[in-house]
């Protein structure tokens, strides 16, 4: 065989076998690494955005907005198309809505990722100052804000929402499920100039949130917190709640928390303001708690308002402690009216330990306290009634003038329309219902049947001793002129280091109005207050400011009181003989005395 012919043979052989491993390798790439490869060019070239859906609108019980979604570009980056990224970022710093110094800019620009957040949710105007720097690899997704028309008003309830679209507190997080709609994708893809595409065969549209109505009205709320602010301001106080409510169905009308917030921009604000206080503090009620006491002894044919109590020397001692009606007050043998009246602590003290721990108890149980209420709100307390066998045994006077309970101002106002609708427990709710863009409904709350908790008749008997509290007793700030109010007042002393202070309270009065037919239901409270701890000098005026001015909106009718007479009856004297741990005395403030 000639040489010729050996070499042809030799470079035919060397080239069959680089054949051979070309086809190899494309096989290996090709087949073992397929879905590799093409995950790798995926990613080189495409880029899945995340699309927010329109996010339902929330309207107030007349159908006026109280929050919206608006369009809001965000504005991201590709770093790998950015050709100058010290002229980019600074040309971008210069713009106010990016809100980022020249330096964060210049790190997201220069990154090693295929897609960073440049700024999320601007406004237009910022996006058209960017686009018009006609940076290469700076482009915008269509996202929505949210928007609070009203600001501050009902934020605590409202809650917000954060930039990815979620509900973070109050109904904007515990209906989330129906005002968040569904997220869509979008997928845009780079080509060899790094461009930008949108590639319409990989994109899914978002589905729009559903709107959702409540049962609060817009103006009564913003009187309930124009008062409230006020009766914060000029009590000094740290922190105040109100509620108004319609007493028969438990339609929330109005919800106020103090310190509040914009949550158009929550981030400037302390998360405690972000709180509603009204459903998520507890706080031992005092004297308002009498209303519970006085009901269920009336209700158990214990006592009646014309039977007369003996409040002795303005002491009473149980179970070795010693409890007295506040500022030294010696009120005798009087009316259980007048004990409500005059709020003494004694009076109420002597009833309680005749009508006993389990029948308090159970009252306190079915008036609301202890338990959740329910309403669509997130972190709603349970408030602490503790079971009767974990009672000492001065539990029975302590809880009979609201001391060692403690409850939610909800759950005080609910016990309150307890008298005002003749005795039944109403279950609260602040959500009307959720509808679609067309106006049908898609949710609404089922209906729950009140739970009857004291008689027609003891309701009508309190009725008549929570109008002389306002007439004649500790509640005389909270009068109207043309109506009748019915309410108590109350002042609990805060405990601090396992004593009451003689300094912090919690002031509020509880009441409703027109008294004889109820329209609307409130509760004040007050943390703190500086000019004066009692309830009825500084929650009563709030009341009064509230129902005033929703009254006259409410288009309510004035009504002429009757008057009646009460029939002298045996004094009721209850010796104390329970025992309690040695040594403890304690002094409660209640409300004792003519509010000053």
């Amino acid at each position: 065989m000639s040489l010729q012919r050996k070499r042809m043979i030799v470079l035919f052989a060397l080239l069959t076998v680089w054949a051979g491993g070309v086809v190899a390798r494309l096989a290996w790439i090709q087949l073992a690494r397929h879905d590799h490869y093409v995950a790798k060019a995926a990613r080189q070239h495409e880029r899945t955005i995340q699309l927010t859906p329109l996010r339902g609108s929330i309207y107030d019980a007349r159908s006026r907005l109280l929050a919206e979604s608006a369009a809001a570009p965000s504005i991201y980056v590709d770093p790998q198309a950015i050709r100058n990224v010290d002229l980019d970022a600074a040309a971008l710093s210069r713009i106010g809505g990016i809100g980022l110094s020249e330096e964060a800019l210049r790190d997201r620009l220069s990154g090693s990722n295929e897609f960073a957040w440049v700024a999320r949710q601007v406004d237009t105007g910022t996006w058209d100052q960017v686009r018009a720097l006609s940076i290469p690899g700076v482009h915008s997704v269509e996202e929505h804000r949210r928007v609070y028309p009203n600001r501050s008003l009902l934020a605590n309830v409202l809650g917000i929402v954060g930039v990815d679209g979620g509900g973070l507190g109050g109904l904007e997080h515990s209906l989330d499920r129906f005002v968040r709609g569904e997220s869509g994708v979008m997928t845009v893809i780079r080509d060899a100039r790094r461009g930008m595409y949108l590639l319409d065969a990989d994109t899914k549209g978002a589905v729009d949130g559903y709107d959702l109505r409540l049962t609060v009205d817009e103006v009564i709320q913003h009187f309930t917190e124009s008062a409230l602010e006020q009766g914060v301001r000029s009590s000094g106080a740290k922190a105040g709640v109100a509620i108004v409510m319609e007493p028969h169905s438990g339609a929330i009308l109005a919800m106020a928390s103090e310190p509040s917030f914009d949550p158009n921009d929550y981030g400037r604000y302390p998360q405690s303001s972000w709180r509603n206080r009204a459903v998520q503090d507890i706080y031992e009620p005092g004297s308002t708690f009498k209303i519970v006491t006085a009901a269920a002894a009336v209700e158990e044919g214990v006592v009646t308002p014309s039977q007369l109590v003996d409040c002795g020397e303005g002491r009473i001692d149980v179970a070795g402690v010693t409890i007295r009606d506040h500022g030294g007050h010696q009120y005798g043998i009087i009316s259980f009216e007048d004990v409500l009246v005059k709020s003494s602590n004694v009076g109420t003290i002597q009833v309680a330990m005749a009508l006993g721990p389990r029948r308090l108890h159970d009252y306190a149980r079915a008036f609301g306290f202890g338990e959740q209420t329910g309403l669509e709100l997130p972190g709603e307390a349970a408030g602490i009634l503790r079971p009767v066998d974990r009672w000492s045994g001065v539990s029975t006077a302590s809880i009979a003038i609201g001391q060692e309970i403690a409850a939610t101002p909800l759950q005080m106002l609910i016990g309150t329309c307890v008298i005002a609708n003749g005795g039944l427990r109403v279950v609260p709710r602040i959500v009307d219902r959720v509808s679609d863009e067309n106006g049908q409904t898609v949710y609404e709350p089922e209906p729950i049947e009140p739970v009857r908790v004291i008689s027609e008749r003891t309701a009508a008997l309190m009725n008549e001793m929570l109008k002389a509290v306002v007439d004649r007793g500790t509640g005389a700030k909270a009068s109207l002129s043309n109506h009748k109010v019915a309410g108590k007042t109350g002042t609990a002393q805060k405990a601090v280091g396992g004593r009451y202070s003689d300094t912090l309270s919690v002031a509020s009065f509880t009441g409703y109005v027109p008294a004889d037919r109820p329209r609307i239901a409130i509760v004040v409270l007050l943390d703190e207050p500086q000019s004066s701890q009692y309830g009825g000098e500084v929650a009563g005026p709030v009341f009064r400011a509230i129902a005033e001015q929703t009254l006259r909106y409410l288009e309510v009718d004035s009504a002429q009181p009757g008057e009646r007479r009460m029939r002298i009856e045996r004094p009721i004297r209850i010796a104390a003989t329970v025992e309690a741990p040695a040594g403890r005395t304690t002094l409660a403030r209640g409300d004792g005395g003519v509010s000053r």
